[in-house]
């Protein structure tokens, strides 16, 4: 879905778009994305055009009933591909609804792609859909929601402690 590059795990970063839109941000403690979070995921985005995507691989720690996948663990991989998709509109996005459909089952071991894009917005509310699929490209679970952009200062103030300054450009970097 995108040919970004991906941030080093544990520290911060910047990310590179298709469309050459960079982003940074400080390490943090999100169980999905952040790098300082010990028991965390640690996924890393590639972001598009109103897209985002990651792939991870669980392992037999992360399993439910009959050793698959939980699927809240799938779902959170939804949830955060789902929040970042709105990130080319300039959109720090937190999830207002989500309704996921579970496919297939996912297996330990199995890489696992996540991506997400908007398909429509209006103001500050982006609807979004999601998948997750197996290596072998099966559907393990899709997801549509809805996502609530942040407000003018929430969103300053997010950059500051993140690490972008206000005008969306991270200190060192230019557009390409």
């Amino acid at each position: 879905m995108t040919s970004a590059t991906k941030r080093p795990r544990n520290a911060s970063g910047t990310i590179t778009g298709d469309a050459g839109r960079r982003y940074a941000f400080a390490d943090h403690n999100c169980f999905a994305c952040g790098g300082t979070n010990p028991i965390g995921l640690r996924l890393e985005i590639g972001l598009g055009d109103g897209t985002a995507s990651t792939t991870w691989t669980p392992g037999e720690h992360y399993v439910g009933w009959e050793k698959k996948v939980h699927g809240g663990l799938l779902a959170t991989l939804l949830d955060e591909v789902m929040a970042w998709a709105p990130s080319s509109f300039d959109s720090w996005a937190v999830t207002a609804e989500m309704r996921i459909r579970y496919r297939s089952p996912a297996n330990p071991g199995e890489p696992l792609t996540a991506t997400a894009a908007v398909v429509n917005r209006r103001r500050r509310i982006y609807e979004v859909h999601g998948e997750v699929r197996a290596a072998d490209g099966r559907l393990v679970a899709e997801a549509d929601g809805r996502f609530l952009g942040a407000s003018p200062s929430e969103k300053a103030d997010l950059k500051a402690r993140y690490g972008m300054p206000r005008n969306g450009m991270p200190a060192g970097a230019r557009r390409e």
